[in-house]
């Protein structure tokens, strides 16, 4: 699975949810200013949405049975078809990323 799978309307949602964290923390932050020796590590939202989406792609299986279940009675009956078109948009969307 590719991060860039992910919906794009989830990941606004993440960034605006991280977004006003990130606002309401650096208040907090600013308030308890570090004393002496301590070290502060400060995350950018993209590097935060970036570490949940691994979350989320660790997390998924591999392997959705429901999916692979319809796919093989579709096949069996005869029923699967094969979209030449979104398959060679696919293709050249990859292509074109690659570059």
């Amino acid at each position: 699975m590719k991060i860039t799978d992910i919906q794009s309307l989830e990941v606004e949602q993440l960034t605006t949810r991280q977004a006003e964290q990130a606002g309401r923390s650096q208040g907090r932050q600013e308030a308890e200013k570090p004393r002496g020796d301590t070290d502060v590590i400060h995350l950018s939202p993209e590097s935060r949405l970036m570490h949940k989406a691994g979350e989320v792609v660790y997390q998924s299986p591999d392997v959705r049975p429901e999916k692979v279940v319809a796919l093989q009675d579709a096949v069996q009956q005869g029923t699967y078809q094969v979209d030449s078109r979104k398959v060679a948009n696919k293709i050249i969307a990859e292509l074109i990323q690659e570059k």
